[in-house]
């Protein structure tokens, strides 16, 4: 038997070597690029690197701290380290390249931290921005260099400075300090900007800078001195203190004068500063003839101008021939243009009377002069008088004559007045026969007050009347009390007469002045006869012009006769309406009571008023209508319906105010059942219906506001008020009430954007988080395919918007999170609350025309890092 062997099938693969690259490497490759590119791109960003020297590094954060030239962001700090023997510290920053430029020997480095002191606030941007490092370059022919050492604080002569500088060279600093005031007739006109030690350490060198304005001031003869602080010197005469303004008192001043004839000078040009005005020289020197008794003491006396002290007596002497005392004094330079020939001086003396002391200090100092400038040729020698003399040397000054049969217990010296205001003297008192004579003189300015029909009376006295009208005692200030005064009417033609009679009384002038002018007299019919009585006061906005004089019963009514004085004629006119003002008018309603009291007289004798309303029936047939009351004359205005909702709880009575004007009220309310509505009827007063009731006029109430910027028309809620915005068109009877105003624009643009966000009617739309405008209407697009936002901007920032600006949602807080921290920015707590929308322009090499009312702009809904660093310069039109 024979075995069969099995058969075994061997396959043999085909291996082929492939000898190209792995697509796998690729990868790596890639990679390696991406690093060299960000490596290069990190070293070219980096610009050049520099050492900086500090000498602490207080306020220094590597990584946050930036140096700044003009403002501008130029580096950053990315390390601090100590100097090998731990005596410095210096910073490495890098300068970016567009900046290298300034990286000069000489260049200067200092930092720049926010400062208060008493003479102001500096660094304030840092307080906001955080501390930076400032630069100054150095010259522009210098060197290139790397390392520098940083000031310890900003350099006192940092920019370039326009105008004159000068050198003030002082014994000491005193209250002078960088920043201190240049001043030239208490106005400022430049200011120290540095100070030093000269090369030999005994003076003081301050330099100031003049605005270019003013340096045509100061010339080789000018003179500067010191007026910082509070100065004071103590003598026999008591305590001199000097106290300057605020400002000189803090920081330190120098006042400057210059004489006439000086020539100008060049920059850098040295004087020499003064302790004080006496110390630089700069009295004027004069002469002032005195008169007898003059009680002026040998120096030191004040010269006074409108209570400023002008200079100051130095001596007392008699003349050579010893008729005169002449006073020898001194005037401040800046007062030369009152030493003119027609400059005339006064002597002030003390005065004791019943009405008090007039000039108390004197009796303990002795009298001081003041002085009365007038324009004239230049004058050094003077005469000086006493008030009295000088009062009657006044020019256009009016003497008159007033005679009487008593004196009155009225002595010289009493005063003129004039609706309370003293307007002239008693200067002499005479007995002419039977008469007394009072010489008067009225001052120049009031002397159109005396006229043809003046009538004087003595009001210094208390008076007692008794008439029909019940009791009036009248008691005049306690000083009239003391002394006595003299007042009076003034009345006529403008021509005055040189004697008028003095009455014993006002009531004697008015019945005297009833007796010269007269009355007319007028008929006013009434349905009924009102609550007066004869001699009843005729009112005009509560001042009596006339009375009631009869009245008598008509076939229509009762008619009421009354007089009114000549004087007051002409307040008579075609829009004259009479009512009747007795008793005391209440008023009460929903929205509370009105209580309105007469004056007393009418009270007891009741009263007619009158006044001008324009658009109210005022007669009938020649007479005139009386009234019963000033509302009833005042409701035959324009009647007007409002149309509201039940919602607007109204009162009859509720006032229609425009602004804080009452113009009309709300007379009846009737209700709509059938559209649950009302119809509120009201009235516009007639003086002011042609502008009010007008079709295009808006009747709203102002709803009350609650916001975190606080409420608004809170009045609202506790007295609901219509209000009304007067508009144009023909006149009308029938108005909506509405919620509230719907505002009018004439300048709007249009948001589109793809969510509406939190945006919102009242969001804010700012330029530079400063608001310009808001969001007057929220709605989707005419497919819903987007959200159309539309905006107004405030008439003087529309210029602002350019065609090719760019806005964005600015609204609540922005959050981004990544490996280096949180970092949060919040707006304004309204861009929280109400949204916020803001807006930029490109900086581009021509300026796009403004954007037109109605202009499209896509509303994106954040913005890019660029474009709030946009800066674009805009001018305004």
């Amino acid at each position: 038997m024979s075995k069969t062997e099995p058969t075994s099938n061997t396959f043999e693969p085909n291996v082929k070597k492939n000898r190209g690259i792995s697509p796998l490497w690729l990868l790596p490759i890639l990679t390696m690029l991406l690093a060299g590119w960000l490596v290069f791109k990190a070293v070219h960003d980096a610009g050049q690197r520099v050492q900086i020297y500090f000498s602490d590094a207080q306020g220094l954060i590597a990584g946050r701290t930036t140096v700044r030239y003009q403002g501008l962001e130029i580096g950053m700090v990315r390390d601090i380290n100590l100097t090998e023997d731990l005596e410095q510290i210096y910073v490495d920053a890098d300068i970016y390249p567009q900046a290298k430029q300034l990286l000069k020997e000489g260049s200067r480095f200092w930092l720049v931290k926010p400062q208060a002191s008493l003479s102001g606030v500096t660094g304030l941007d840092a307080l906001v921005s955080g501390n930076y490092i400032a630069i100054q370059p150095g010259d522009d022919q210098g060197k290139p260099a790397t390392k520098f050492t940083a000031l310890d604080f900003a350099p006192a002569d940092q920019g370039t400075r326009d105008g004159l500088n000068i050198v003030l060279k002082a014994r000491d600093l005193g209250g002078v300090s960088v920043g201190s005031q240049i001043v030239y007739r208490k106005i400022p006109i430049g200011e120290v900007y540095n100070y030093r030690l000269d090369e030999t350490s005994k003076y003081v060198m301050i330099k100031a800078n003049i605005d270019e304005d003013y340096a045509h001031i100061i010339t080789d003869e000018s003179r500067f001195w010191n007026v910082s602080g509070i100065g004071a010197s103590i003598g026999l005469d008591g305590v001199d203190m000097r106290l300057e303004s605020v400002s000189a008192l803090i920081n330190g001043a120098i006042a400057v004068d210059s004489p006439d004839g000086g020539l100008p000078v060049m920059d850098d040009t040295e004087f020499q500063l003064y302790k004080d005005v006496k110390t630089a020289g700069r009295g004027i020197a004069i002469q002032i003839t005195l008169p007898d008794n003059h009680n002026i003491a040998s120096s030191g006396t004040s010269i006074f101008y409108r209570g400023i002290e002008i200079g100051q007596v130095t001596r007392v002497s008699l003349s050579k021939n010893r008729e005169q005392i002449i006073a020898h004094a001194a005037i401040e330079p800046v007062f030369v243009d009152m030493l003119t020939d027609q400059t005339q001086f006064i002597l002030q003396e003390a005065k004791v009377s019943l009405s008090g002391v007039e000039n108390l200090g004197n009796l303990v100092k002795g009298n001081f002069l003041t002085i009365e400038p007038k324009d004239g040729e230049r004058a050094r020698d003077f005469v000086a008088v006493r008030q009295d003399d000088f009062d009657r040397q006044l020019p256009n000054s009016l003497p008159i004559k007033l005679i009487s049969d008593d004196a009155y217990g009225l002595e010289v010296g009493t005063a003129i007045n004039y609706r309370g205001i003293k307007v002239g003297t008693v200067t002499a008192i005479n007995l002419v026969d039977e008469s007394v004579i009072f010489d008067v003189l009225i001052e120049g300015e009031y002397a159109q007050l005396i006229r043809s029909s003046n009538r004087f009376f003595v009001a210094g006295t208390a008076t007692v009347q008794f008439d029909e009208q019940g009791l009036n005692i009248r008691v005049p200030p306690a000083k009239q009390l003391l002394e006595g005064s003299i007042s009076f009417l003034s009345d006529g033609n403008a021509k005055a007469s040189d004697k008028y009679t003095l009455f014993r009384s006002q009531s004697h002038s008015e019945l005297a002045q009833f007796n010269q002018s007269g009355s007319q007299k007028l008929t006013l019919v009434a349905d009924e006869l009102p609550p007066i009585s004869m001699g009843a006061p005729l009112l005009y906005r509560n001042l009596q012009v006339g009375k009631v004089v009869d009245y008598k019963l008509s076939k229509d009514g009762v008619n009421v006769m009354v007089s009114i004085e000549n004087q007051y004629r002409y307040l008579i006119d075609s829009d004259t309406v009479f009512w009747n003002r007795s008793g005391v008018e209440v008023d009460a309603s929903f929205s509370g009571i009105k209580v309105k009291a007469s004056p007393l007289k009418t009270l007891v004798n009741g009263g007619i008023a009158f006044d001008s309303i324009q658009g109210v029936s005022n007669k009938v047939d020649k007479r005139w209508k009386l009234y019963d009351s000033l509302d009833e004359a005042k409701s035959y205005g324009h009647y007007i319906t409002l149309r509201g909702s039940h919602t607007h709880e109204l009162n009859i009575g509720t006032k229609i105010r425009y602004g804080s004007v009452v113009v009309g009220e709300i007379t009846d309310i009737t209700p709509n059942f059938s559209n649950d509505s009302f119809e509120f009827g009201a009235r516009i007063y007639p003086q002011y219906a042609d502008s009010v009731a007008r079709s295009a006029s808006q009747f709203y109430i102002a709803p009350v506001e609650v916001s975190l910027s606080g409420i608004r028309n809170l009045k609202s809620a506790l007295n609901p008020q219509v209000t009304v915005i007067p508009g144009e068109g023909p006149k009308a009877s029938q108005f909506t009430l509405q919620n509230n105003v719907i505002e009018r624009y004439d300048y709007t643009l249009t948001l589109q954007s793809e969510t509406r966000s939190s945006v919102q009617i009242g969001t804010p739309v700012t330029y530079r988080e400063m608001q310009v405008g808001s969001v007057i209407g929220v709605s989707l697009g005419e497919f819903a395919d987007r959200v159309i936002t539309t905006i107004t901007i405030e008439p003087e920032y529309r210029y602002l918007v350019r065609a090719n600006s760019v806005f964005w949602n600015a609204s609540g807080l922005d959050v981004s999170i990544g490996l280096t921290g949180a970092k949060v920015k919040a707006g304004t707590i309204d861009s929280i609350i109400k949204g916020g929308i803001a807006f930029a322009t490109p900086q581009e090499s021509q300026l796009k025309p403004p954007a037109k009312s109605g202009y499209t702009f896509f509303l994106n809904a954040q913005a890019k890092e660029e474009w709030t660093s946009w800066r674009t310069p805009i001018p305004k039109p």
